[in-house]
């Protein structure tokens, strides 16, 4: 089953749960050649100019300016990139499930269709990924699901109603946050890492476009890492000059930004966050500071959701008036529940580490580890009623089961949390009945 997700920040397409092409959604149209994904990225400041990154939120035959050989409007762009994808699949003409995010409308569905037929796409259906996400997941009351994209960011309500057929969630309100797009959100970041480089050696990287693009692709590729700080450094003239940014300071110059996704939240709640809003520096922490409960996804959180339940997606043989693309799903069956239902049977009650394991009492401070070294990442394992958490200590570079995090975030038995080169595991402990 191929499944294609077209949040442009990563436009991804897996097969049966494996990852065949992971690119954003952004082209540079030259005269005579355009390229997409990761290429036009690596070139989107050396020509500006030709750099589009809208065509997917977009969406439409808005004109593309200036045009390029075979490139006249948005659709085109749509169009070229799906070419990409169609042959990362390896099929002539593969049949696709895509997942959306819940802002596209109804007449952009009906554009994309075209456009994916043409493309030599088949469209069984088109999931909202909210709710492909959000039905996997354990909540009490209601439930927001917060994504990214690049020009936008996404709040999506959903709800869980019983049915005669078992509990189903819905998507109910989207909220559109403009300024907390991904693409916003890197031009301040590069603002701060010029401003370190005036500040620290008098050379101002934005003013050449080679060296601002040397300071763009470090840039993303150290909020990548998730590491707490990192290095960025450009040559000119045979030069080379060097500063260090931390996720701090990324997370500082966001703060208005944060504060309109905050509001746009509304109340303190529960929220599922996308992997993509995970690594947004100092993002998940503001949220929790501002009350909210977070349902970290992983990255193939809304793949599996969607293979999970292919039978209530894929249009049935023998259904009346079926034609591929006509499902719009904007509600799925949840394999989740409230948290009173939730089982505690993976709680873990030891942390282990080179060959030695201490019991989780209350809360316990990586630091009390007798295999602890000085000056590694410190953080925290809280276990409590609702369950347990592990909470980096500020601006520790902590890694939970390889994926970086920067905020409070749920643990149990099985997960390996990596500070420096030191891993610790969450194990459960049972007790048994002696022998004898």
């Amino acid at each position: 089953m191929l499944v294609l997700d077209i949040n442009d920040a990563e436009i991804t397409l897996r097969r049966n749960g494996e990852e065949l092409y992971r690119q954003p959604g952004v082209a540079n149209v030259a005269p005579k050649t355009t390229v997409l994904g990761n290429e036009a990225l690596a070139c989107s400041r050396l020509h500006p100019q030709q750099s589009h990154n809208e065509f997917w939120q977009r969406l439409n035959a808005d004109p593309v300016t200036p045009h390029g050989r075979g490139v006249a409007n948005q659709a085109d762009l749509v169009y070229l990139q799906l070419q990409q994808l169609r042959a990362a699949s390896g099929e002539k003409r593969p049949a696709v499930i895509v997942v959306a995010p819940s802002a596209v409308t109804n007449d952009q569905f009906a554009v994309l269709l075209g456009i994916a037929a043409e493309a030599g796409f088949v469209v069984h259906a088109i999931v909202d990924a909210s709710v492909a996400a959000a039905s996997r997941e354990t909540w009490d009351g209601s439930c927001g699901v917060l994504d990214v994209a690049l020009q936008r960011a996404t709040v999506t309500r959903v709800e869980r109603k019983d049915t005669d057929a078992g509990p189903v969630v819905r998507r109910g309100s989207v909220d559109e946050i403009p300024a907390a797009g991904f693409a916003g959100l890197v031009e301040g970041w590069i603002d701060v890492v010029a401003d370190r480089f005036v500040d620290g050696t008098r050379f101002d990287p934005l003013r050449i476009a080679n060296t601002e693009q040397q300071v763009f692709d470090q840039l993303l590729a150290g909020i990548d890492t998730g590491a707490a700080e990192f290095a960025i450094e450009v040559n000119h003239h045979d030069v080379t000059r060097r500063v260090s940014v931390s996720r701090h300071a990324l997370a500082q110059k966001s703060t208005q930004r944060y504060e309109l996704l905050a509001r746009a939240l509304g109340g303190a709640g529960t929220l599922a966050v996308s992997h993509r809003v995970l690594r947004l520096p100092g993002l998940a922490g503001f949220l929790q500071e501002a009350g909210h409960q977070l349902l970290p996804l992983a990255p193939d959180a809304i793949d599996a959701a969607v293979r999970e339940r292919a039978t209530d997606i894929l249009p049935r043989e023998g259904d009346a008036g079926a034609t591929p693309g006509a499902r719009l799903i904007a509600a799925l069956p949840a394999s989740g529940g409230s948290s009173a239902t939730a089982t505690a049977a993976q709680r873990p009650t030891h942390v282990l580490c080179n060959a030695l394991a201490i019991p989780l009492l209350g809360e316990v401070s990586a630091s009390e580890h007798p295999a602890f070294r000085p000056g590694s990442p410190n953080f925290r394992i809280k276990r409590g009623e609702h369950g347990t958490s592990v909470v980096p200590a500020p601006d520790a570079a902590i890694s939970l089961n390889g994926m970086p995090i920067d905020f409070e975030h749920p643990a149990a038995a099985g997960d390996t949390i990596d500070s420096g080169d030191l891993a610790f595991h969450l194990i459960a402990v049972v007790d048994g009945e002696e022998d004898g």
